[in-house]
């Protein structure tokens, strides 16, 4: 409901007539309060008369705009008691705004506010200046800033075409009681309206389709048709050349949209199309951008996933060896504490049972190694080979020194194997310059599969574990590096 409404009074014994243009809503800006009242226009018969106003006054919580008495009634009486002529009105209303002096209409990118127009009860218009309608920006509700405004407004309208597109909604309000672009389904649909076409009216087809194709008008057609030379009241002349052959109808009493779908079935199934149109341009309006974020996303984590998806698809570096060198290769990687290289020939869900053991191992060197700035470990059957020397302190000697495998059954093989590891005793008395080393027996079955074409180990089952004895290893000191230097002298 339109809250600009009009109040006739007596102020101090002089009639005066006075407009409701919001709520009180603090104090008015002073640039638009100080100096000369800008004039405004009452024309009537093709006569310009100049218009004061009095004064905004605020009571009971409104704010009106005062000025002496006149019988006028506002512009939303087009689509209700003005209906029956509204064609006649417009084209008087459009001849009006040509008269006034060149610049006083001020489009809004090219649309008039509605709220600047009042029709006269005798015949005639009142039309407020800009200024004016300016100071009503600050009092008028969001509701009534779209209203008189905002529901006329639609992309790709070229600005001195404003007036000839808004004058073309103002006949389609008449006619069906509502704007072409109001309902926000509308909008959301690419301001797609429900075309007069349709045949919901009483207007002959031909003006229908007129208005029609003026409403979605591309920007291309509407510069062909006026000047950009010229403002958008002077093309005005456009429309009242294309609207002179029209002729109004006789018009029932105006239905909502609402109403129009139930009781109009082209009306409904267009609606229907259109509300489909316009939840999906919702969503992807409002969650376009989260979509395509997912989606990025999920590319790039293929992009960095794919490759590791890629690697564990193909065969291990071990397809073609025959089961013994496998076993030989996993035990090789276990003396180079190489986690990933002992698992490449397990097959799914297979565990390791060396998996603890060897990744502790391998943290615990990398994080010395950090810090003393060499490598620590040092392999079992390196060691031996290089006649068991002494080693540097904090190092740790671990790996097999011996390995033999029997094969038991079809798929079955057994490895025999000596390792060294480091041993820690913490009830054994401690040697300075010395590392205890344990000689350790294994006996580990392997299991294997061939399903893929190539052997997997599918279970890995430790027999036995005997220690064999304790090898006292000679150390020596190892300065950090990353020490500061002793001082001399």
């Amino acid at each position: 409901m339109d809250s600009i409404t009009i109040v006739h009074s007596t102020i101090k014994e002089k009639p005066v007539t006075s407009i409701c243009i919001g709520s009180t809503s603090g104090d008015l800006p002073k640039h638009l309060m100080t100096g000369e009242k800008a004039c405004g226009y009452i024309v009537k018969d093709s006569v310009l008369i100049p218009w004061y106003w009095q004064s905004i006054s605020d009571r009971d919580g409104h704010r009106f705009l005062v000025f002496d008495r006149l019988a006028i009634l506002p512009f939303s009486e087009i689509n209700r008691s003005l209906r029956s002529r509204a064609l006649s009105l417009l084209r008087d209303l459009a001849v009006a705004l040509q008269k006034v002096p060149s610049g006083f209409v001020q489009p809004t990118n090219g649309f008039i506010e509605t709220w600047r127009i009042f029709f006269l009860e005798e015949g005639g218009f009142l039309l407020l200046p800009n200024s004016l309608s300016q100071l009503m920006l600050y009092s008028t509700s969001e509701k009534d800033r779209f209203l008189h405004l905002g529901r006329y407004f639609k992309p790709n309208i070229e600005p001195p075409f404003g007036l000839c597109h808004q004058f073309t909604q103002f006949l389609y309000q008449a006619l069906t009681g509502f704007a072409p672009f109001e309902d926000p389904d509308v909008r959301e649909d690419q301001w797609r309206h429900v075309p007069l076409s349709l045949g919901f009216t009483s207007l002959e087809a031909s003006s229908a389709k007129w208005i029609d194709h003026v409403l979605a008008m591309d920007s291309r057609t509407q510069r062909m048709n006026v000047s950009a030379a010229y403002s958008a009241e002077e093309n005005l002349s456009w429309w009242l050349k294309e609207t002179a052959n029209v002729t109004w109808p006789n018009l029932e009493e105006p239905k909502s949209l609402a109403d129009l779908e139930k009781q109009n079935q082209s009306v409904q199934d267009f609606r229907t199309n259109q509300k489909k149109r316009a939840a999906r341009s919702r969503f992807w309006r409002k969650r376009g951008a989260l979509v395509v974020t997912i989606v990025v996303g999920t590319l790039i984590l293929f992009a960095a996933v794919g490759p590791i998806v890629y690697k564990q698809l193909q065969p291990p570096y071990t397809a073609g060896m025959a089961p013994t060198q496998i076993i030989e290769e996993f035990f090789e990687a276990q003396n180079d504490l190489d986690l990933p290289k002992m698992e490449a020939s397990l097959a799914r869900r297979t565990r390791n049972p060396y998996e603890s053991e060897v990744s502790g191992m391998f943290v615990s060197t990398r994080v010395r190694q950090a810090y003393e700035g060499t490598d620590l470990a040092i392999r079992a059957d390196t060691w031996l080979e290089q006649g068991k020397p002494a080693i540097p302190e904090s190092s740790i000697i671990y790996g097999l020194i011996s390995l033999d495998i029997a094969q038991i059954d079809e798929v079955t093989f057994r490895a025999t194997y000596h390792t060294l590891s480091p041993t820690f005793e913490e009830e054994a008395e401690s040697i300075p310059e010395v590392m205890v080393v344990t000689e350790m027996l294994h006996v580990t079955d392997f299991v294997f599969t061939d399903v893929k074409g190539y052997w997997q180990i599918t279970e890995i089952r430790p027999i036995e574990v005997t220690p064999i004895k304790t090898i006292q290893v000679q150390t020596y000191p190892k300065r950090n590096p990353l020490a500061p230097p002793v001082p001399m002298g």
